[in-house]
């Protein structure tokens, strides 16, 4: 039975429910724990100009699905991301759903963030934007909560700790990196972040290019390139070959190829010696040292706390 505090949805397109929570002033919390009975479009449309909402998706960062028995197909997708609340944005989730979200107001992250949030011109408007993949403390916090019982009354406890500690680890990330900082217009964040996302479901090919990259933003080459830099922290080619290694790294995992080279090969890499250059460059290993081959993938299981794997 739903509490106050829980949002349902109908059973015909979801199984499960959602938790929100006012954590602290200035911090708002948002479980979303559904089964989809189909494939959906979720549209973000949040009329909160004086928040950020940080995003931590712990569905499959990369789902791998067999077409017709013979091909494979291959969705990747980053497990954290912060945006100014006001930036619209829809997305087809996995039909295993499960992600953590933050409500936060500008001013209680701007209090924490070091360096250019010191500077009192500062407005509430400036935008901070933050994408990458999720660190193992954050997700094994998230995972915990996961365990929990959304009806048992030490629920809201469990959530509140999880919030305050995660929200902690997302000060360090972003004084680490470093935010983007700034006035960047809606439209133009919108259209990084979509090139980005275009990015990601083309690991299996070559590099679009630049001239591709910024015609399809709108923007000329060079604003292009600093822009998504500037939001990123490198450029889309480097961005582009770290996630298609790690796409690499789940797919020599998997146990679904019967040799290294299938692997490299089905990401466009038909030199066998220079795929396992530039994955030991990534990663400081061969691809021979988490190889699975196929029928030997072993069973996957989840121990809390000392094992933070994903199930």
């Amino acid at each position: 039975m739903a509490t106050k505090d829980q949002i349902s949805v109908p059973r015909d397109i979801a199984q499960g429910c959602s938790y929100f929570m006012d954590v602290m002033p200035g911090l708002m919390a948002l479980v979303v724990d559904f089964s989809l009975q189909r494939s959906v479009e979720l549209n973000k449309v949040v009329n909160a100009e004086d928040f950020y909402i940080a995003y931590y998706d712990l569905s499959d960062e990369i789902d791998i699905q067999k077409i017709n028995d013979t091909k494979m197909g291959y969705h990747s997708k980053l497990g954290m991301v912060v945006v100014d609340a006001t930036l619209k944005s829809s997305y087809t989730p996995s039909l295993k759903m499960y992600s953590f979200w933050l409500l936060i107001a500008k001013p209680l992250l701007q209090k924490y963030l070091l360096g250019p949030t010191d500077n009192p011109k500062m407005g509430h408007n400036d935008t901070i934007v933050f994408s990458s993949h999720m660190d193992s403390r954050t997700r094994l916090c998230i995972l915990k909560l996961r365990t929990r019982n959304y009806n048992d009354p030490s629920f809201e406890l469990s959530l509140r700790g999880t919030s305050l500690q995660v929200f902690a680890y997302l000060v360090e990330r972003i004084n680490e990196s470093g935010p983007v900082l700034g006035k960047l217009s809606e439209l133009d964040t919108a259209q990084i972040i979509s090139t980005q996302a275009y990015l990601m479901e083309q690991l299996l090919g070559a590099f679009p290019g630049i001239d591709f990259l910024s015609t399809k933003a709108g923007m000329s080459i060079s604003k292009y390139k600093k822009l998504f830099k500037r939001i990123f922290k490198e450029s889309p080619n480097s961005f582009f070959i770290r996630e298609k290694l790690n796409l690499a790294q789940e797919l020599l995992k998997s146990g679904n190829f019967n040799a290294i080279n299938e692997v490299g090969k089905e990401l466009g890499y038909v030199k066998p010696g220079y795929f396992a250059a530039i994955y030991k460059n990534q990663f400081g290993q061969l691809p021979g040292e988490v190889f699975i081959k196929t029928g030997h993938k072993p069973k996957n299981r989840l121990t809390l706390p000392h094992d933070s794997r994903r199930i």
